[in-house]
């Protein structure tokens, strides 16, 4: 199984973390990652999860998102890292990942946005998972593109979904 995750307020509390300097900086002293992650990660990385490979794409500045990894402590934990500089270049990156993996039948994006993310997996037919969390949580699908298969409040929640339906 591949598993594409986002960063921004699926991995981590982006929304309520980031705090902007007067200066025009970003103070990243107080993100944490989300209940459940970092274990994740590390029992896939170590192969405790059996058969589960992890990447990540994010959209951003690069050194911005590879400080934010770092600070988290799990820029080591994904198979691979994909940074992109726009939203739309998300679905070329989720096939990217798709490519560098393609013994992988069964893939998962999952995310907190139903007009990127979610929709850009659903364009690719890949199943989605919505951690609904963060500013965009309260956007409505524009149309069934932005239907995600699994919706899930928090991250521990996607973590007991997916052992439970897949028994690893």
């Amino acid at each position: 199984m591949l598993i594409i995750f986002d960063l921004d307020d699926t991995l981590y509390d982006c929304t309520g973390g980031i705090i902007r300097n007067s200066d025009g900086t970003y103070n990243l002293e107080n993100i944490t990652l989300f209940s459940g992650v970092k274990e994740f990660l590390k029992d896939s990385n170590n192969n405790n999860h059996k058969n589960i490979k992890t990447v990540l794409v994010s959209m951003g500045d690069s050194d911005f998102q590879n400080k934010k990894l770092t600070i988290l402590g799990i820029s080591e934990l994904f198979n691979k890292i994909i940074i992109c500089s726009t939203d739309p270049e998300k679905k070329d990156c989720f096939q990217q990942a798709m490519e560098k993996f393609p013994e992988e039948k069964e893939i998962l994006i999952v995310g907190n946005r139903i007009d990127s993310e979610i929709r850009y997996g659903n364009e690719l037919g890949l199943k989605t998972v919505l951690i609904n969390h963060g500013k965009y949580k309260n956007l409505k699908a524009k149309d069934s593109s932005e239907i995600p298969d699994l919706v899930y409040l928090t991250f521990q929640e996607f973590v007991e979904g997916l052992f439970k339906d897949n028994k690893n």
